[in-house]
Parts: structure tokens; C-alpha cells; sequence
């Protein structure tokens, strides 16, 4: 498996609702590539104006850190649409794609390999990976916003 490593380089993750389904955005602005995953199998292309406002954001992001950018990258934005796994139903976008932001987080934190699922090539999520992203998110929203709204109120 290929991979790149980010040294320093941070990478931010821009999960993005295109109005019927969720699709992850994995930025690395220092190395100037943009990694797409969609559970769907579509493609960046096929979500121009927010491609176009994450190529804007690098290009300001260039301006602003001029002496980091090669004169040989100026106008070299490279997307990567990542194989991932598919989602064979119409309500489990979201927690795909926090599966997706917690895998890249919790295994790949300082590199993107080329291949990123390769052990899930384009097959879906078990059932039992989705559930467990569904209890942490409800653990999540129990124990920390709820609890701490009330801590709020008194």
C-alpha cells in the first residue's frame, strides 16, 4: 500500500451535506490534494460549486502561505477520489461518513495511503461498524451536550 506521509502537515476534515446525502471532503492544504469519499461511488465532478469553493479556500490558503508553496504547484490542485466502502441503503449516509472520519482519525492520522480502504475494496460496512458509530454518537450527545446544557441551567 502506497502511502504519503504529512510530517507537519495538518489535514482538516469538511463532511458536506449535498442536499440528498453526506460526502466527506479530507484536506491536506500544505500538500495541496483534496480527498473525496462518497458511500455512494460518486464523483467530485459531480459537486462543482463546492469543488470549486474547496479549490478557492487552497488558493487563498496559497496567498497566505506563499513562501510554503512551490512556484511548480501554482495552479496544481490534485483530487483523489478514495475507494471506499458503499452504502446499499438511503439513511445511513452520515454515520458512513463519521465511520469514515473516525478511521481516518484513529488509523491514519499522519498519512493518506492511496488505497485507503483497500481491505473493504467496495463493500459496505457491517451492520456492527455502523451500530458502533451510532452508540458513540448517542454516548456523545448524552453524556457530554446534554449533560453539560444542564450544568448550564443550574
Amino acid at each position: 500500500m502506497k502511502t504519503k506521509v504529512l510530517k507537519d502537515e495538518k489535514i482538516i476534515l469538511a463532511p458536506y451535506n449535498v442536499g440528498i446525502h453526506w460526502v466527506l471532503f479530507v484536506i491536506n492544504p500544505d500538500a495541496e490534494v483534496i480527498y473525496f469519499l462518497d458511500p455512494l461511488g460518486g464523483e467530485p465532478s459531480d459537486h462543482g460549486s463546492i469543488k470549486t469553493k474547496f479549490e478557492n479556500a487552497i488558493q487563498i490558503y496559497r496567498a497566505w502561505s506563499e513562501n510554503k508553496i512551490s512556484k511548480s504547484k501554482k495552479d496544481k490542485i490534485k483530487w483523489n477520489k478514495i475507494k471506499c466502502p458503499r452504502q446499499r441503503n438511503t439513511i445511513d449516509y452520515g454515520y458512513f461518513i463519521m465511520r469514515f472520519m473516525k478511521e481516518v482519525i484513529m488509523e491514519y492520522p499522519n498519512k493518506i495511503p492511496d488505497n485507503y480502504f483497500s481491505r473493504h475494496r467496495h463493500s459496505t460496512y457491517s451492520k456492527e461498524k455502523l451500530d458502533e458509530v451510532k452508540e458513540e454518537w448517542a454516548t456523545h450527545m448524552v453524556e457530554d451536550v446534554i449533560n453539560d446544557a444542564k450544568r448550564l441551567q443550574k
